[in-house]
């Protein structure tokens, strides 16, 4: 049986791949409602299901209309559509960006045996939800004791004002015209930036395992890439594991796959679902070291898909 879904915040990179997912996936959705804390009529119809879907004015919409609702936008305008959904008792995802997160709720990751009775999911950022997921079969099997974690990460994770900067400052300096920084710290353009958000990611991973004494080390490094992450860590466990067994817990995690390719943004991290990894470790039969290596659309992996796999539980929950 189909439910009725509101998205609000339209605007939002995360809300176009969020339905592209919902749509690649078949999610089973009666009426799409899309909403803006912006000015509605400036923005375009969205074709969902075959069907034109018009953007709505947030701030006018009827909550009750709705079972399911995904917040995507970043404005101080979405709070009071976060409180308004609440009171309508929807069910609610939360996809927003760090300083819009509602933080009276804990962050939910479906990997972390979540309790889905609850009404409100709150989305970590989406590279805790890739490290989360990676690092989450092996407490099953020990501890980890330390993570070196170094991300090298597109303009996008600023969503369309990331990308549209990039290309500004691109067009610009091929040129020969002066640079008119008006998002980033420095120049972006065919340059590197440091990324002073480490402990987010540090503090987001102690909050999903909390049981876990989580030593963290990480470096963010912000590239002139439109889309694609790169990610690499290095494990070391408490007690050593067959390769073999660290191989197939790997294997069997939400849309990894192991590659002998040259992986890079462009050709491996730029509008897939797939996270592309490579491991390196010792020679040896049983291994406690090892390094990883990822490249993925985290605009797709991340949050989204997060996202997603929480909304097919919450269904089942809703249509019972």
């Amino acid at each position: 049986m189909p439910i009725n879904v509101a998205v609000a915040g339209s605007e939002e990179l995360t809300c176009e791949n969020l339905l592209e997912a919902l749509q690649e996936k078949s999610f089973s959705i009666g009426q799409l409602y899309l909403l803006t804390a912006f000015d509605a009529e400036e923005q375009e119809a969205v074709r969902f299901n075959n069907q034109n879907i018009y953007v709505q004015a947030v701030a006018d919409f009827d909550w009750s209309q709705v079972e399911l609702v995904f917040i995507t936008g970043n404005a101080d305008e979405y709070a009071a559509a976060f409180l308004a959904a609440e009171r309508a008792n929807c069910k609610i995802i939360d996809l927003r960006a760090p300083a819009y997160k509602e933080n009276t709720h804990g962050l939910s990751l479906v990997t972390s045996n979540e309790n889905m009775e609850l009404p409100v999911h709150i989305c970590p950022d989406d590279l805790t939800v890739l490290v989360g997921q990676i690092i989450q079969p092996f407490f099953e099997e020990t501890a980890i004791t330390k993570l070196n974690i170094t991300a090298l990460e597109p303009v996008s994770v600023h969503g369309k004002k990331g990308t549209e900067a990039l290309a500004k400052e691109t067009a610009q300096l091929m040129n020969g015209r002066p640079l008119e920084n008006t998002l980033f710290a420095a120049q972006q353009a065919f340059n590197i930036l440091p990324v002073a958000q480490g402990n987010l990611l540090a503090n987001e991973l102690q909050q999903l395992f909390p049981k876990e004494k989580l030593d963290v080390a990480v470096t963010l490094l912000q590239t002139p890439v439109f889309y694609g992450a790169t990610v690499v860590i290095d494990i070391t466990l408490e007690d050593p594991l067959p390769r073999e067994m660290i191989t197939k817990m790997l294997s069997s995690i939400n849309n990894v796959e192991f590659s002998d390719e040259v992986l890079t943004p462009v050709t491996h991290g730029s509008n897939q679902n797939q996270i592309f990894l490579q491991l390196t470790a010792a020679d040896a039969a049983e291994v406690q070291e090892f390094r990883l290596v990822m490249v993925t659309d985290l605009l797709r992996t991340g949050r989204v898909n997060n996202a997603l796999l929480l909304a097919e539980q919450l269904v089942i929950l809703v249509l019972q």
